[in-house]
């Protein structure tokens, strides 16, 4: 009995550290990261269907740098007919630690706003503003 005991308190010690784990670090969250999931769906992943064609997300990359600095590529393809098009959208700025160490807070210097995130074991998922998470993944 003082065996569970001890291994319940050791578990409870262990869930109250402010990290999630090891990897939310910041000299390792640092690094490359490829888009793996959009909107809970693997890729390619369909954004829109309608009269303008099927907008897809084919691909991505994220880089999060030590110095606190991030940028991100989304290539999209855009099929109407036979007709394929393909673009990258890509954006950057600066991101911090926010509450505890695995959430943080992205602030994008080209559309000039914010949306937040996680980081844990070579995951970083991020929340868009529309309610649309990206998993990318090392």
């Amino acid at each position: 009995m003082r065996r569970i005991a001890a291994l319940l308190a050791i578990v409870f010690l262990a869930g109250c550290t402010r990290e999630i784990e090891q990897s939310t670090r910041p000299s390792t969250v640092a690094g490359t990261y490829q888009l793996h999931s959009y909107g809970g769906r693997p890729l390619p992943a369909i954004v829109s269907n309608d009269s303008s064609g099927v907008l897809e997300v084919t691909s991505g990359e994220f880089v999060v740098g030590s110095d606190q600095s991030w940028s991100e590529t989304v290539d999209f393809r855009l099929t109407k007919g036979t007709r394929i098009q393909n673009t990258t959208f890509g954006s950057s700025g600066s991101w911090v630690f926010w509450r505890d160490y695995a959430y943080m807070l992205f602030n994008d210097k080209i559309d000039n706003s914010q949306f937040s995130g996680t980081a844990a074991g070579g995951t970083i998922t991020l929340e868009l503003l529309g309610g649309t998470n990206l998993v990318y993944q090392r």
